[in-house]
Parts: C-alpha cells; sequence; structure tokens
C-alpha cells in the first residue's frame, strides 16, 4: 500500500514538471516594456543676476503610490488613472525626476554645487517637494480635440535651510503640453517638453531665493 502511494506521488511530481517549466518559459518569453527617458533642460539665468553661493541639496519629492512607480500614467478621466502597456520609464518617477532637477541645476552654471540626497555632504540648501501631478491626460480646455493628449506636470516645492530645516520659500510650478498624436513617441515628447518647462522655472527660482537667502558664505 505505501509503495502503491509512492508510486503515485512520482506520477503526479512527473505530470507537473512540465507545467512548471511551462510557466517559466512563458514568464521569460514575455516581450521586455520599452524605457523612454527625458532630458533635463539648460535653464538661462536673465542678464546680471547673480550666481549662488549656496550648496544645494535635491530631495526625491514625495508622490502618490500611483505615481511612484516606473510605469507612465494616463488619466482618461480626474477621478481614473491607467497605464500606457508596453512602456516604462528608465526609473520611478521621482528617482527620474530629482536626478533631472541635479542636472538642470548643474545646467544653469549658478550654483557651486548640486547633488542628490544619500551623499552624506554638508549642504547649505534642501530643495524638496510634492509631485501632484505627473501624467497624460485628456484635456479639460476646448479646441484641441476630443482625442487629443496632453502631458501634465504639477510640483509644489520647498526650499529649505539645511541647517534647522525651516523653509525659506515654497512655490507651486505646473505646465501642461499637448502631444502631436497617441502614439507614444509623441506622449513622452510632450512629458519632456512639460518637464523642461517645470525643472527650467523651478530652477531659476532656486537661484534667486538661494541668492537672496545665501548673500554670502561664512569666510568667503
Amino acid at each position: 500500500m505505501g509503495l502503491r502511494k509512492m508510486l503515485r506521488a512520482g506520477v503526479l511530481l512527473l505530470a507537473a514538471a512540465p507545467l512548471g517549466a511551462c510557466a517559466l518559459a512563458n514568464v521569460a518569453g514575455e516581450p521586455a516594456p520599452n524605457l523612454y527617458v527625458l532630458t533635463a533642460p539648460s535653464p538661462q539665468a536673465p542678464d546680471g543676476t547673480a550666481s549662488a553661493t549656496a550648496q544645494v541639496v535635491v530631495e526625491t519629492f514625495s508622490a502618490p503610490a500611483a505615481v511612484d512607480t516606473a510605469r507612465i500614467v494616463f488619466q482618461p478621466s480626474p477621478n481614473e488613472i491607467k497605464y500606457y502597456a508596453g512602456a516604462r520609464w528608465s526609473d520611478r518617477a521621482p528617482r527620474m525626476i530629482a536626478a533631472l532637477t541635479v542636472e538642470t541645476l548643474h545646467n544653469t552654471g549658478r550654483f557651486p554645487a548640486a547633488i542628490g540626497s544619500g551623499s552624506g555632504a554638508r549642504m547649505d540648501m534642501a530643495l524638496t517637494g510634492d509631485i501632484r501631478q505627473f501624467a497624460a491626460a485628456r484635456p479639460a480646455r476646448e479646441g484641441l480635440g476630443q482625442a487629443a493628449t496632453e502631458a501634465r506636470v504639477v510640483f509644489f516645492a520647498r526650499l529649505l535651510r539645511a541647517s534647522d530645516r525651516s523653509i525659506v520659500a515654497a512655490r507651486e510650478f505646473s505646465a501642461s503640453v499637448p502631444a502631436a498624436s497617441g502614439s507614444m513617441k509623441d506622449i513622452v515628447a510632450a512629458y519632456d517638453a512639460a518637464l523642461g518647462q517645470v525643472l527650467s522655472e523651478m530652477a531659476l527660482w532656486t537661484l534667486e531665493e538661494g541668492v537672496k537667502s545665501f548673500p554670502k558664505r561664512a569666510g568667503s
């Protein structure tokens, strides 16, 4: 009787093995998603603008769970969130945005240093905030057509004094850019343009507020 049970168990294991192998083969055979990156702008400060003496650390902005992902968000209505199939950002959106913010601050050529959080370096200012919207959406205004899509970027930024975390300044930045078509390439291009506008404005604002709040470094 014990031998029969052992034989039956062996048959079941042999039957299950091909199924497991097929399942793993299907997972490995899934097509990889297309990965997309965005670019950092190079904003130019107005002539006569002083350079900052304060060093800036860019902290990763907080974001709702639906945006804190590498998936690319589409909002068909204000109360609904979906994701584009087969498409991903190269990193989670908040991390990608933080890295591009650091690069944008560097590109102004007006900061002695701009780094991401986690370096351990002692800095003067911290740029932090919230990602309030980072999505492709149907336009609310008329004139773009029912099938049109636009990229919307809304950040609420806070500039902090790093020594005591007191708020130096705070401001909302937003931009909306219509996509040329519904193709993923054009939607990503609209995201890139909208984010570029917001990052440019935020970098120049950080420069202006930094010059006002840190007119001269101690010992300089």
